[in-house]
């Protein structure tokens, strides 16, 4: 197929980044960034630990020597917001950062989402923290306690971990509905939530709904230079994108009397997203080209996940502890549709296909037994074992030439156990410890290749000293191994870029990780924390030269040796009211970092690909007293380093930022209104593609460069509760 593709590349012309982060709204960009450096952020199942929250209370200044349990917010402390969800309450916690990513986690492995349901972690992938939250209706919360994770013997939790306790009677729920007006593109009508709890007899339940709407259009003129920075052609793009997400969750949650406790989830989605690029390009040069192009890039998407847990008391050796068992199964199923028409004056019409398929399955048991060793000691023991498996089916033709396939089938079996101890030294120092270890085995069906087969050592150790009730430091030194990703094994083509990804097997990098963080608790003053951290990666992946076994080098992902990642981020909440601005608050956070690989083309140190650089985030929200308004104002920027293939680099940059201000009534007919208008000031992003000869090493052949705009977006949302 690579062959077929390199015959293609004279053909095709650069109009769109199929993967810009240009098309990501900056809240996007800045999740995803955080995913590039290592915050992993999974929804891991786990059971809680025999001693923690042994103490309540109704304020967070009633808080004190306690070392697990840091503070408790009650409805009472909500109450200025209004909200209709549990995700409001928790947003709105000082200093409180909410983490939570869908299904990037490797199994359910080792925890690092930082909330809890009444004590109990979900035991699902495909929905994120905020998802879940926002399932739970604001008037069944009794209380969200904060929680030191080092305290709790799920293994790695660090930092501030939200426990939130929900109590289940009759029906309620909240629905919220958004319509959004750009310009420049068709209105987004179609967006909106309904969730649904209850209990009947000993079942709870929680049950949403969703419709997801987005839709955007870009547009911008685009130059083209030969190697000299000569101008040879003038261009025009215009982008629009649309996508629909319905999806469906449903938890039932049975409490038995002798106090086992059983969980089932179900989730399912279907994802329909399209891209039309359209670009007019005029010859400046006379060697150049005039003409006409349109590129479309289609997915069709469904997926499913089924899960659940049983956990029950249970004696071992003398202890008495808790036995969780867990099971997990999901799909999903993605084809991919890519078509480029090229109309130069005077030539035929070439119409480029790309077809894709891909069958992606998951199945994961987990065992964690976990018990009390006197009363500052918990322990827990895990045990996992999963399957994973892709089907990839690709074609590739031009017009009605016969198609280029070609087939991957990449199997993984994994094993992997882990020990974990928590341990309070003191009232103020608590100590996480955790040892263990994975075994995999890799294998491509579709290969004459032998299976590979890897061990891991994994673990970590956390600690938190608390200085007061107010100051506590955290530390945490790390061994983890990241995710496979399937992908680089299949063959790829970006039709509207004119190059192509050979498949590669590849492995999971591993990495060494520190952390050490400062944390400060004021709920009426200034809250937040700093951290500074570092990642030492082996066998990163990369794009590297691939020699295939006719002699040709094409492009693909690789591993390298190593990598290392290190960086700065922060983030704080200031309540005004105890100087005089009642009901104004100001929130904030960004990062600073960078990286550094050893280039597999120049053999020089540069950046790793597309790592954030520095990145903010501010909003200013005044509730103004005694009145049912509130407005917002929001700031968010963000710069990423460049993205280098074999014989091209790209730099994208954001010239404005990302700005939103909203109005908000909270009780319009009994519903709270919110009118915003995005994009006040214009964004802008710049992006210039470098084109080499063979590689990098070689002539500058071409140099491509976008302005690329998006219009003011207005938009009205309507959220209540039942």
């Amino acid at each position: 197929m690579i062959r077929a593709v390199q015959i293609f590349v004279g053909h095709s012309l650069n109009i769109f980044w199929r993967h810009s982060v240009s098309a990501l709204p900056l809240p996007v960009l800045g999740r995803a960034m955080r995913s590039t450096l290592g915050v992993s952020l999974g929804l891991i199942s786990a059971s809680f630990p025999v001693n923690a929250f042994a103490q309540t209370s109704s304020s967070p200044e009633q808080v004190a020597a306690d070392s697990s349990l840091q503070a408790v917010y009650t409805p009472a402390d909500f109450e200025q917001f209004q909200p209709t969800t549990a995700r409001d309450m928790v947003s709105r916690i000082p200093g409180f950062t909410l983490q939570g990513d869908e299904g990037e986690e490797r199994g359910f492995g080792q925890a690092s989402l930082n909330i809890l349901i009444n004590g109990r972690r979900p035991s699902a992938k495909s929905s994120d923290a905020s998802d879940i939250l926002a399932r739970i209706p604001a008037d069944t919360v009794t209380r969200i306690e904060i929680v030191d994770g080092a305290s709790l013997d799920i293994p790695g939790l660090s930092g501030q971990v939200a426990n939130i306790i929900a109590k289940s009677g009759s029906l309620s729920g909240s629905w919220r509905y958004a319509a959004r007006f750009e310009e420049g593109t068709e209105p987004q009508i179609l967006e909106g939530a309904v969730n649904l709890s209850g209990k009947r007899g000993n079942l709870d339940y929680v049950i949403g709904l969703e419709a997801g709407q987005f839709t955007f259009t870009e547009t911008g003129p685009e130059q083209f230079f030969d190697g000299d920075l000569n101008l040879i052609q003038d261009r025009f793009e215009d982008a629009a994108f649309q996508q629909q997400q319905p999806s469906a969750n449903i938890n039932l949650t049975l409490n038995r009397l002798n106090g086992d406790v059983a969980n089932l989830n179900l989730s399912g989605a279907l994802r329909n997203r399209n891209e039309r690029i359209v670009e007019t390009f005029t010859a400046i040069d006379p060697d150049s080209s005039t003409g006409l192009s349109v590129g479309r890039n289609g997915e069709d998407e469904y997926r499913y996940e089924i899960g659940g847990d049983y956990t029950t008391a249970f004696d071992l050796w003398g202890q008495n502890g808790r036995l969780k068992l867990i099971g997990l199964h999901s799909l999903e199923n993605s084809e991919f549709d890519r078509n480029f028409a090229f109309d130069e004056t005077g030539e035929p019409i070439t119409i480029s296909n790309f077809l894709r398929d891909d069958v992606e399955t998951e199945y994961i048991g987990r065992t964690e037994y976990t018990w009390a060793s006197g009363e500052t000691m918990d322990w827990a023991f895990a045990a996992e074992i999963a399957f994973n498996k892709l089907e990839s089916d690709t074609q590739f033709f031009v017009d009605d030439d016969a198609p280029t396939k070609d087939r991957v089938e990449v199997e993984e079996t994994r094993l992997q156990t882990n020990l974990t101890q928590s341990w309070a030294l003191t009232d103020r120092i608590n100590l996480q410890t955790s040892l263990g270890a994975e075994y995999s085995e890799i294998s491509v069906a579709t290969s004459a290749a032998k299976a590979e087969t890897f061990f891991r050592p994994k673990g970590f150790i956390s600690g938190s000293y608390t200085l007061s009730p107010t100051y506590t430091w955290r530390a945490k030194i790390e061994r983890s191994v990241g995710q496979l990703n399937f992908g680089t094994f299949v063959s790829t083509v970006n039709l509207t870029e004119g190059n192509a990804n050979q498949g590669n097997a590849t492995v999971p990098d591993q990495r060494w990780q520190g952390e050490i963080e400062l944390e400060r608790i004021d709920s009426t003053g200034i809250s937040g924390n700093i951290r500074a951290f570092i990642d030492f990666v082996e066998d990163p992946l990369d794009r590297i030269p691939i020699t295939l076994d006719d002699g040709s080098i094409v492009e693909g992902p690789g591993n390298l040796d190593s990598a290392t990642i290190y960086g700065v981020n922060a983030n704080m909440t200031w309540v005004m009211d105890s100087i005089g601005l009642k009901g104004l608050r100001l929130e904030a956070d960004g990062q600073v970092s960078d990286s550094s690989i050893e280039d597999p083309v120049t053999g020089r140190d540069r950046a790793i690909n597309s790592t954030l650089l520095w990145e903010y985030d501010v909003e200013l929200r005044h509730d103004i007293p005694d009145t049912s308004w509130a407005w917002e104002v929001e700031v968010e920027q963000a710069r990423v380093s460049e993205f280098f293939r074999v014989s091209e680099i790209f730099d994208t940059r954001f010239i404005k930022p990302e700005t939103r201000l909203s109005v908000i009534h909270k009780n319009i007919f009994g519903m709270e209104w919110t009118v915003s208008l995005t994009n006040i000031f214009n964004f802008e992003a710049q992006r210039e593609r470098r084109i080499f000869s063979a590689d990098r090493t070689g002539d500058l052949l071409q140099v491509e460069r976008f302005n690329r705009q998006r219009g003011r977006r207005f938009s009205i949302t309507l959220r209540d509760t039942f």
